[in-house]
Formats: C-alpha cells, sequence, structure tokens
C-alpha cells in the first residue's frame, strides 16, 4: 500500500474475536476480586498475600463460577513460587480455613481430605468478617495443653507424631469466645475434620463430640469384647445394647 493511501477494511490488521460474556466475566472476575482483596481484615501483609493468591487460583481468568476444582497441591506450588525461597509453606490449608472462616468466602468448598484435598470457589458470597482469630499465650496454651495431658483432645496422639492446633471448642461462627476453657488441642486432622462437620451444622455445640470429645464421644472397645458382648446377647436373647446396659448397671450397684 503506498503511503497517504487509505486501507480497506480487508487490508486493516485482525484482532481475536471477543466473546462478549468471556469479556464480562473477566471485568466482573477483576472487580470482584480488587473489592475482596481491600476488604480483608487481617493485619498481616503475607496473610493478604496468600488469600489474593489463592483467590485468584480459584477463579482464574476467562473462568466462570463455578471455579475449577483446584487440588491443594496446585495451591501450595502457587504461594511457593510466590514466596521464592526458603522451605515449602506448610499453612496453606489453615489460610484457606480463615478465608472461609473470619474473612468470610463462604463460597469456597472443600472436597476430599490429605493428598486429595480440593477446592472449590462456587460462589461470590462473602458474609460479615469475623474478629481476627487470636494467638494464645504461651502460658495459657500451657495450661489448655496440661488438661489435655499435651494430647490431641479427640485422637488421643501427641507430639512429635502430631502437631496440635490451638481448637475454638465452640466455633466463634457459633458465639464461641476466647475464654480459657473453650480452648482445646486437636491435630491437624482432627481440627481439619472438625472443620468439615462444622460446616452448616445447626446441632447444639455444647453436645458435640468435636468440640466435648472427653464427654460426648463415643466409647471405644476392642474388637474382641464388642464380639463377647454380642455372643452373650444372643445366648440371653437380648439386644447388645440391652446387656451393655445391664451390665454397666449390675457394675454401679456394686460399687455403690
Amino acid at each position: 500500500m503506498n503511503e497517504g493511501e487509505v486501507p480497506n477494511e480487508a487490508q486493516l490488521p485482525q484482532l481475536p474475536s471477543q466473546n462478549p460474556e468471556q469479556t464480562f466475566q473477566q471485568v466482573e472476575r477483576e472487580e470482584w476480586l480488587r473489592d475482596a482483596c481491600t476488604r480483608f481484615v487481617t493485619t498481616k501483609p503475607a496473610n493478604r498475600n496468600y488469600y489474593r493468591l489463592v483467590l485468584e487460583t480459584l477463579w482464574p481468568p476467562g473462568h466462570g463460577i463455578p471455579g475449577p476444582v483446584v487440588p491443594l497441591s496446585r495451591l501450595r506450588r502457587v504461594i511457593d513460587d510466590f514466596r521464592g525461597v526458603g522451605e515449602p509453606y506448610q499453612d496453606v490449608p489453615r489460610r484457606i480455613r480463615e478465608l472461609q472462616g473470619e474473612e468470610g468466602f463462604l463460597g469456597i468448598v472443600r472436597f476430599g481430605s490429605g493428598k486429595t484435598t480440593r477446592y472449590q470457589l462456587v460462589s461470590l458470597e462473602i458474609s460479615a468478617k469475623r474478629e481476627q482469630r487470636v494467638k494464645l499465650s504461651n502460658d495459657v496454651w500451657q495450661r489448655v495443653l496440661s488438661k489435655y495431658q499435651n494430647c490431641c483432645a479427640v485422637c488421643a496422639r501427641k507430639p512429635p507424631i502430631v502437631r496440635l492446633d490451638q481448637d475454638h471448642k465452640v466455633p466463634r461462627l457459633r458465639g464461641g469466645g476466647n475464654e480459657e476453657d473453650n480452648w482445646q488441642p486437636l491435630c491437624a486432622e482432627c481440627n481439619n475434620f472438625k472443620s468439615t462437620a462444622c460446616r452448616g451444622c445447626q446441632l447444639n455445640c455444647l453436645q458435640c463430640p468435636w468440640a466435648f470429645p472427653e464427654s460426648f464421644s463415643p466409647i471405644k472397645m476392642l474388637s474382641t469384647d464388642i464380639q463377647r458382648v454380642k455372643k452373650l446377647a444372643i445366648r440371653n436373647e437380648v439386644s447388645p445394647d440391652t446387656l451393655l446396659i445391664e451390665i454397666i448397671d449390675r457394675y454401679f450397684e456394686d460399687q455403690s
């Protein structure tokens, strides 16, 4: 084409066509992320960065909501790449629980556990923020540990086999406070199980076996003892439950 000549439409460079719905989703994603990240209640700069990375990964560019199902291993890699140095970051599940909890991102759901853990952003709902999680003083934490014989309150395992987390017995979302009696040590596995059981639960926390395992957790029996009770129940033509009640009643009568 000669200098000064006006190009016709066929001679113009062709730009990639855009789907209007994808363009809208991209704008909506950027606006939602910008608004969500400016409203974090945490005061820790590192955690604010980790929260942002998790949200950006759960809602990648060009994707709608619900977002893709993302393995925990992928979220770990994203944060490790961001940090660049040092040991692999171990507290990604904790940061996600904080997003679901005090930060109010109810749309983040978890599937599976352990190595099969995956997360998905299924909605953009953000509930009211909660008071930031507090870290117990060493003196208070030592008293709590001593109360539970330095074991997980649920499974009774202890360090160094497991790491013990500081857990609110009654979750703050259900009205639990930071008083000393509302704390218990849980291993990371039991803490995750409790978090899953609490989500959407409407039962009375004061009768929950996860919150008060010393009172309401199931009583464990050896399989050999269970079989002995069942055989005796069949012989006496009663149910195993009825037989156990009779045995317990007889024991306490003898003790009185």
